[in-house]
């Protein structure tokens, strides 16, 4: 036999050679193998650990921290929470816009110097922090649109109608659903901070801080009031500014909200004040007190005045959360504090009691542009910020009102 032939990749082993010639060469081969397999594997891993290490960044990117966050059920409060930090190719090409340098986003058509979409990274990132600082945004729906330019939902504002009969009577048409339709419209929100110019070319500016007080801020606090007081001009129509009255769901017109009195001119009742409280939670139908989104909706100075509410035995409505980032609790429901709610006065409606998930959305486009301007003023730029959002009532018969009036 000449040779020894291959099997399962295992060098063969020619019989005219000498023994140690023959394990040379199988060594040799062997070694040839496991350099070029090593190769191929040190490649891969090195692929892997660049991929993990993108993907880090960019959930590095996404994640709050920094400090104690924004309790949802706290309100909104600027100072005290943070951002983790934005890589240094986001943060380059973010400074890069604000010196006027070109930018493959850049169009001729927005501003002087051309307007981009920002990065994903940090678009993100201020989505992350206005869910945090917007109530509504924690407790209502919020819907994403691409194309066109408003958001329609057709619903039932009666179920269809039904009667008894027996094995040969005749049975007379019955009613049948009668419908509605809601269409909310995302408007531009826009905030306009001024910075210099050698503040911008500073390679200490802080884009975090910049991102988070000025931008965050400004559109959290818009958009909450816009969705509770907004008059619906170029802007939400809020829940407050819909039509309310005191009839129940089965006969109020459609869209417009019911509302419980407080049973005073200017304030809750001296007697038994909770009761109203009690009122309101009950016309709520129980289908609306379950699922996410059921919560009491009041301002700090209201929540205070409701806190020392006591029951017959003399025990406290208000249940303090005893777990840190959980809000506090009302007969067995979550309060979200809102300092846009209004104060307890005459004809005011400091208290809302709802299912927020169905009775309210916010509709979002996609995508936040940045503009900057370096020329209006002088050593000065201008970076415009515009996102487009809307919100509105959904449900009326998910959100119900306390109106300060003795009926």
């Amino acid at each position: 036999m000449n040779s020894i032939n291959r099997y399962r990749g295992v060098a063969a082993v020619r019989a005219d050679h000498s023994p140690n010639a023959q394990i040379g060469e199988v060594l040799a081969e062997l070694n040839s193998t496991f350099t070029d397999w090593r190769a191929r594997n040190d490649s891969r891993v090195r692929d892997l650990e660049t991929f993990v290490n993108r993907q880090a960044e960019t959930i590095e990117g996404l994640r709050m921290g920094g400090g104690p966050g924004l309790d949802p059920g706290a309100g909104f409060r600027l100072s005290g929470f943070g951002v983790a930090p934005i890589t240094s190719e986001v943060r380059e090409e973010f400074l890069n816009a604000m010196r006027g340098m070109p930018n493959a986003g850049m169009t001729s058509q927005s501003g002087p110097d051309g307007g981009f979409t920002v990065r994903p990274e940090v678009d993100n990132t201020i989505d992350a922090l206005m869910r945090n600082g917007s109530v509504l945004r924690n407790l209502a729906r919020v819907v994403v649109i691409t194309s066109g330019d408003s958001w329609q939902k057709i619903l039932g504002r009666s179920g269809s109608q039904s009667g008894w009969a027996g094995e040969e009577d005749t049975r007379a048409d019955t009613g049948s659903p009668a419908l509605g339709m809601v269409t909310i419209t995302p408007w531009e929100l826009y905030a306009m901070p001024e910075l210099t110019n050698q503040l911008i070319e500073d390679s200490s500016f802080d884009v975090q801080s910049f991102l988070t007080e000025d931008v965050i801020g400004e559109f959290a606090l818009k958009e909450g009031a816009a969705f509770i007081s907004g008059d619906g001009a170029k802007k939400p129509l809020g829940f407050l500014s819909r039509a309310t009255a005191t009839t129940a769901d089965a006969t109020r017109a459609f869209g417009t909200l019911q509302y419980v009195p407080s049973g005073a001119a200017s304030a809750f009742a001296s007697t038994n004040p909770a009761d109203a409280l009690h009122d309101l939670l009950s016309a709520l139908r129980p289908a609306y007190r379950v699922g996410d989104g059921v919560a009491w909706i009041m301002n700090s100075t209201t929540a205070n005045v409701i806190r020392k509410f006591k029951d017959g035995q003399g025990n406290y409505l208000w249940s303090a959360s005893i777990v840190t980032g959980q809000p506090d609790r009302l007969l067995g429901y979550p309060v979200a504090i809102d300092e846009s709610m209004p104060d307890i006065a005459a004809n005011k409606f400091p208290v809302a009691f709802g299912n927020w998930r169905r009775g309210f959305a916010i509709v979002d486009k996609p995508g936040l542009r940045l503009i900057a301007d370096r020329v209006t003023k002088k050593g000065w730029t201008k970076m415009y910020f515009s996102r487009r959002t809307g919100g509105g009532v959904v449900d009326s018969n998910a959100i119900k009102l306390l109106k300060i009036a003795t009926s």
